[in-house]
């Protein structure tokens, strides 16, 4: 442990000195020797911990250090990049930007979310202003810009109650009916999304390469996204998103001529002027027109069919063909089987009374057995004594 010193100086005042696990020297000036001897003490106790840092590290401002953060995060998604950066820019820089990570207080960051909150912001938005904040000084702890994060511990907002929105769920001639209304320039479209249970942004990324004619699947490796009006391909949703689809052999005769001719990295469907599939232009222009006009109404006073509702419809027909849990779950590139049955257990009623059923038949032909053996041979009274001498 570096050792150190406290000395009067000829003004009177006394200078406590020490030597940094750095190598480099470091000393402040009291008016009182006691004063100096408890500084002294404090640091060198730090030192023994491991908690020492660098006193002058600490006066990076947050806006400064946060910038470095956020150009550390080499894993983000465009969106969640884009979410933090409007954090930082609107939330968390105008009380923090130009403060030293080492004058950074708890209270005042407590303080700090309780206006924000205070202000209107939803309580969501609120947390998430937290946590850019949290994660900056994180980063600042790890680099011993300060010994620990102040913004730990602070009470948050509560959010509300999620209510889960009711899936909506199309016949399978409600799908036809669909796919009719949107005319045959969009028809695939609707197809694929019903019965093979794509989200739209897989859907909109799918290049021709990764559709297999031969073996009827679709390679779902991507998926295209919009944000902030610039459309943006990234990696799905999750790494079980990341997935091998089979497609119904009709679905691929009727999606099959579509692809022939074109180059690999074109994408398999697309616009009509040849571009992008963007979710707000095609629901807009082509699939709310066409549920209007299919007729499919409006749910619980006001709860509109979605695209993404023919993701359910999907997994909905799946389970009437009697498609197994594990099965459709790893069809729709959910991460286990436990979320597929949470979503879509309510609809598997019949088949749970059928097996219960079965179970039921068989303890009946267990009893029957049990009765011929006891009238033939006593078992009964048998295991009754071996119950009474084992006691």
């Amino acid at each position: 442990m570096a050792s150190g010193s406290v000395a009067k100086r000829q003004d009177g005042r006394w200078r406590a000195r020490y030597r940094g696990p750095d190598g480099r020297e470091r000393a402040r000036h009291f008016d009182r020797k006691t004063d100096a001897q408890r500084w002294l003490a404090a640091e060198t106790a730090k030192m023994g911990r491991g908690e020492w840092t660098d006193p002058t590290s600490g006066k990076v401002t947050v806006g400064e250090y946060g910038a470095e953060w956020l150009a550390s995060k080499v894993r983000l998604k465009h969106s969640t990049r884009t979410s933090y950066e409007s954090l930082l820019r609107y939330h968390v820089a105008p009380t923090w930007g130009r403060v030293p990570l080492s004058s950074v207080r708890h209270e005042d960051v407590a303080a700090w979310v309780q206006r924000l909150h205070g202000s209107g912001l939803s309580a969501s938005r609120t947390r998430q202003a937290w946590i850019v904040l949290s994660q900056v000084l994180d980063m600042a702890v790890r680099s011993r810009r300060i010994p620990h994060n102040p913004a730990r511990g602070v009470e948050l907002p509560s959010l509300p109650k999620r209510t889960e929105r009711p899936a909506r769920m199309l016949t399978g001639g409600q799908v036809w009916a669909l796919a009719d209304a949107v005319g045959e320039r969009h028809a695939l479209e609707v197809l694929i999304l019903a019965w093979c249970g794509l989200r739209f942004g897989e859907l909109a990324a799918l290049r021709v390469s990764e559709v297999d004619v031969l073996r009827r699947e679709m390679h779902v490796n991507r998926t295209l996204s919009e944000v902030g009006g610039v459309l943006i391909e990234g990696t799905p949703k999750t790494d079980s998103s990341v997935r091998r689809v089979p497609v119904p052999p009709w679905l691929m005769d009727m999606l099959a001529p579509t692809l022939a001719g074109r180059g690999g990295e074109d994408r398999a469907l697309t616009a009509p002027d040849g571009g992008d599939l963007r979710l707000g232009n095609w629901r807009t222009r082509v699939f709310d027109p066409a549920v209007r006009a299919v007729g499919i109404a409006a749910q619980d006073g006001g709860d509109v069919f979605r695209p993404h509702d023919l993701r359910h419809t999907c997994a909905s027909l799946h389970i009437q063909a009697g498609t197994p849990p594990k099965v459709l779950s790893e069809m729709l590139g959910h991460a286990s089987v436990s979320i597929t049955l949470d979503r879509y257990g309510h609809l598997y009623p019949g088949d749970v009374h059928q097996y219960v059923d079965r179970l039921g038949e068989a303890a009946l032909v267990a009893r029957a057995d049990f009765l011929r053996t006891r009238d033939a041979v006593g078992v009964v009274p048998l295991v009754r004594d071996e119950v009474a001498q084992a006691v």
